[in-house]
């Protein structure tokens, strides 16, 4: 079963939306739809992420800028 929801968004985010989901879908009926019901299955079941039970969790005496630069040495 499906329903119809209508919504009226930027001209410019829709070509970029449409654009997006005709690379990742193909360039075939209901590319649009497929694209939709992705984005919308994962804003509705991915959840929040509890920062609070993450918060303490690293055994490390460093800032998380320092890790991050750590982490951007090892990139370059």
């Amino acid at each position: 079963m499906s329903e119809v929801i209508k919504a009226e968004v930027n001209k410019a985010l829709a070509l970029k939306f449409r654009k997006k989901a005709m690379e990742i879908y193909g360039y075939r009926k209901g590319a649009l739809k497929l694209a939709l019901e992705d984005i919308i299955s994962r804003f509705v079941y991915e959840g929040e992420a509890n920062w609070g039970e993450l918060q303490g969790k690293l055994k490390i005496k460093k800032t998380s800028v320092e890790l991050q630069h750590e982490a951007w040495r090892k990139v370059d």
